[in-house]
């Protein structure tokens, strides 16, 4: 009976650390491509989150204007309406072509982490078979007495039992690996067929957004040109609308420098009272991106700065503040902590009020009722009043400004988005 060399028990050693290095960096490789895994399906959960919110904005919208068109069917709120619906179903179809991308990715480091799974399989098989042939060859069994009887020293014949020790415990850790990889490659095929389930899902949902944003185009472009038929009565509301913001403005800008003279005074009268007002300012510009909207479940149909009127291509709009539309009775709150210093009057935009939060003043105007008073200090989210809809009307607008002293601010940047 053939016995083993020095030689050949120093190469089998060396066999079975590279055996082990290799499975070392297969295992780390599984473990990279578990971790990208992860970061992607954080993202998805990201992008879910997102597109479950515009979906909200959409239901919102759509239910303003069923409301609106009860009122008019091509009234300018439901146009704004209508053109907001469409941007955000435009967004929502960016978000369904993310999620798709993202759930592409999934197949693909799926599909990677199966052929590892395979190649280790592969690689299990080979390893077995050599160490079946070489037991067989070598009569293990037998040969590992010979072996160890014929030992030069003690120190020799335990390192010769020690190996073959590490043989049949390496036979063992194979045959453990083997039937760990087979159940994970399973356990990857049954989520593999979920992600390309869930890629099928995502197309037929972008197909179906697709048609009815083609719809929504098809309606907006009918109210157009019914509107533009309407160019009198356009101009007419437009030049009424001018005047209300021209007097809205008049107004705010006195106050202003009324409350900007007061201020003057009284920073030179008390140095505490300037640093109360430094600090309330330093407060609130701090909080940039994260003030909510002063009312629940509005819709912004009028922006900041100047733009082109939706109808009357040539006439542009400038507007101080952002304009939100309601569709029921709504409370109305304050964007941060301050002091009520003016409730104003203006004719065709009932109430308005003025609310100082150190340098900066916040305007809440069309308000039917005021539940504060001049003077009154107020919390951040506090109620100011209420704008309740008049008899026939399905919505309502609230316009706010945002002003630093005597400048106005694009409110947008101000609140979350």
């Amino acid at each position: 009976m053939e016995v083993l060399g020095t030689q050949e028990l120093s190469n089998s050693f060396m066999r079975y650390n590279s055996n082990n290095l290799i499975f070392k960096f297969l295992v780390i490789s599984f473990f990279v491509l578990f971790v990208n895994f992860s970061l992607l399906a954080q993202q998805l959960n990201e992008l879910k989150e997102k597109k479950k919110q515009i979906e909200k904005d959409i239901d919102n919208i759509t239910g303003l204007i069923t409301k609106t068109e009860k009122e008019s069917t091509t009234s300018l709120t439901n146009i704004k309406l209508t053109k907001k619906r469409i941007d955000l179903k435009n967004s929502l179809l960016k978000q369904i072509d993310n999620e798709t991308d993202e759930v592409k990715s999934k197949i693909q480091i799926r599909k990677n982490t199966i052929d590892s799974l395979v190649t280790r399989i592969n690689f299990i098989k080979e390893e077995y078979k050599r160490i079946i042939i070489y037991s067989q060859h070598s009569s293990f069994k037998n040969n590992l007495l010979l072996q160890i009887f014929s030992a030069k020293d003690f120190n020799q014949a335990y390192k010769r039992l020690k190996f073959y020790q590490q043989v049949l415990s390496y036979k063992q850790q194979i045959v453990e690996q083997y039937k760990k990889n087979i159940k994970q490659i399973k356990n990857e095929t049954v989520l593999l067929n979920d992600n390309v389930n869930q890629l099928t899902r995502k197309q037929i949902e972008k197909e179906k957004e697709v048609n009815e944003l083609k719809k929504d185009e098809i309606n907006y472009k009918r109210k157009i040109e019914v509107l533009s038929q309407k160019k009198k009565q356009l101009l007419s509301d437009l030049e009424d609308q001018k005047r209300v913001t021209t007097k809205l403005n008049e107004e705010i800008r006195k106050l202003i420098a009324e409350e900007a003279r007061k201020e003057l005074e009284n920073q030179k009268k008390s140095k505490g009272n300037s640093v109360s007002i430094l600090s309330l300012s330093n407060n609130f510009k701090d909080n940039i991106g994260k003030f909510n909207l002063p009312v629940q479940n509005g819709i912004i149909t009028g922006v900041y700065g100047e733009s082109f009127h939706p109808i009357l291509k040539e006439v542009k709009i400038k507007n101080n503040g952002i304009d939100i539309t309601i569709s029921s009775n709504c409370q109305v709150n304050s964007i941060f902590k301050g002091e009520v210093r003016k409730i104003i009057r203006i004719p065709g935009s009932n109430l308005a009020i003025l609310v100082r939060h150190g340098n900066y003043l916040s305007v809440y105007s069309n308000l039917s009722v005021v539940n504060v008073a001049v003077g009154q200090e107020i919390n951040s989210y506090q109620k100011l009043g209420e704008i309740n809809l008049q008899k026939g009307e399905e919505t309502a607008i609230l316009h706010f400004e945002l002003w630093n002293e005597n400048k106005t601010e694009d409110p947008l940047k101000w609140f979350q988005k």
